[in-house]
């Protein structure tokens, strides 16, 4: 079921970018701004890349950066991290109030070039290295628990969201297909999945559409969303694949730049 809101539903996740791979980012031939979240009264982003400001501050229905409680971090790659500076100083309306939360792994951290740069940390609440199945609160009665992946060589790591009377959801991001992610998504009951290619190719670790089927065929959350899109499933169609992927428990979507999808009810626009 679709939604044509004029305003947002009060749990929502927009898509503020739906480009995968360098190519697609480079070429904006989809946007590549990461997902806003409205959840349980928490607002945030996950993996602000190249233009998010710009996405968020274009949104219709308006989005406001400053109205952000929390920036979440899969991994510290480019295409998922240049935004993450500007939109602290939003989040902390420009360093004049000490606000928010920040989650990244280690390596995007403690090393000699952070993601963020230390004078934006120092405006930040509360900035967490976040481990493996190690649940934290984000604000409200919101808590997040990081999955770990496995992605080139970096720190890298999914996320799942709980409070308490909302449905349970996550996201996989840029990972090889590790045999625990079922167990650990099961109780989503939507998960958005960095789909990168068709099928598999050696030495790169991301979802293809091959490994999507193999997790449904595992799992069965209410709604599934392909993000993150490679050249290779555009020319295909993605809709098109996702309706392929669509099981009699499972609806299959393909997010598209502006996607919003009810957190509650599950339906999309």
């Amino acid at each position: 079921m679709q939604i044509r809101p004029n305003h947002y539903p009060e749990h929502f996740i927009r898509y503020l970018g739906t480009a995968g791979t360098r190519f697609v980012m480079l070429s904006q031939e989809r946007a590549s701004g990461g997902i806003w979240f409205s959840y349980g009264g928490v607002n945030g982003v996950i993996d602000p890349g190249p233009g998010s400001l710009v996405q968020i501050c274009n949104a219709v229905p308006t989005l406001d950066a400053m109205d952000l409680d929390a920036l979440l971090l899969t991994h510290r790659h480019i295409d998922h991290s240049t935004d993450m500076n500007v939109l602290c100083e939003a989040m902390t309306n420009a360093g004049h109030c000490k606000r928010g939360t920040v989650l990244v792994p280690l390596d995007a951290r403690k090393t000699s070039n952070p993601i963020l740069y230390r004078y934006i940390s120092k405006m930040v609440q509360r900035y967490t290295t976040v481990k493996d199945g190690i649940r934290i609160s984000i604000g409200k009665q919101v808590c997040v628990e990081p999955i770990l992946h496995l992605h080139h060589g970096v720190d890298c790591f999914g996320f799942i969201f709980r409070s308490p009377g909302l449905p349970t959801w996550g996201i996989i991001s840029d990972t090889f297909p590790l045999s625990h992610l079922p167990d650990r998504y099961r109780e989503c009951e939507m998960i958005s999945v960095n789909t990168t290619m068709p099928l598999p190719r050696n030495k790169l670790q991301h979802f293809s559409v091959s490994d999507v089927e193999s997790l449904l065929g595992r799992i069965a959350p209410k709604l599934l969303s392909l993000t993150h899109l490679g050249r290779g499933i555009l020319s295909l169609g993605a809709e098109t694949i996702a309706q392929e992927l669509c099981t009699s428990r499972t609806q299959a979507i393909a997010a598209t730049d502006g996607m919003v999808i009810d957190l509650k009810k599950l339906s999309f626009s």
